[in-house]
């Protein structure tokens, strides 16, 4: 997996680039349908497919964030809010592969930026795992409060 970070008056920019040897197609139902990014993010929840649909976030118990789909392209991209940034997923297919370039935008208010990067990184290693392999992934075996750590150190968010 690639990782870039940017920075600028607005905020913070997290770009993850991930090779995942399935179509678009396939990948696409994983990022858009709630039976499919169940499967790799089990808060998730879509509502509305679509530009301007509503998603949900579940906390814990009955409380929920609600969300909105910003970008919607059929096998191309899905984006939407996320607290207060935004998060973005973009498909490229090859003849073998399909390219997952995920983009996030954080603003400096955000709280827990460093975690939520290094909570995004070890989102996409689970979907290629997940889509790939059939494998699911313990969240036990990333190190959050190390990722977090070098995630603010690199953007000097501390």
């Amino acid at each position: 997996m690639k990782v870039e970070y940017d920075k600028d008056h607005n905020g913070v920019y997290q770009t993850l680039i991930v090779s995942i040897n399935k179509t678009a197609s396939n990948i696409f139902n994983y990022l858009s349908t709630t039976e499919g990014i169940q499967q790799w993010f089990p808060q998730l929840e879509i509502c509305k497919r679509k530009k301007d649909g509503k998603m949900l976030f579940h906390l814990d118990g009955e409380e929920y964030k609600e969300m909105y789909i910003t970008d919607f392209k059929h096998n191309k991209e899905i984006g939407y809010t996320w607290d207060l940034g935004q998060v973005k997923f973009e498909l490229n297919q090859d003849e073998a592969t399909t390219e997952l370039i995920f983009k996030e935008f954080l603003p400096y208010e955000f709280p827990h930026i460093g975690l939520d990067f290094a909570g995004w990184q070890f989102q996409m290693e689970k979907l290629k795992a997940l889509i790939e392999n059939n494998e699911k992934l313990a969240q036990q075996l990333s190190d959050f409060d190390y990722k977090k750590v070098k995630i603010e150190k690199i953007l000097h968010l501390k």
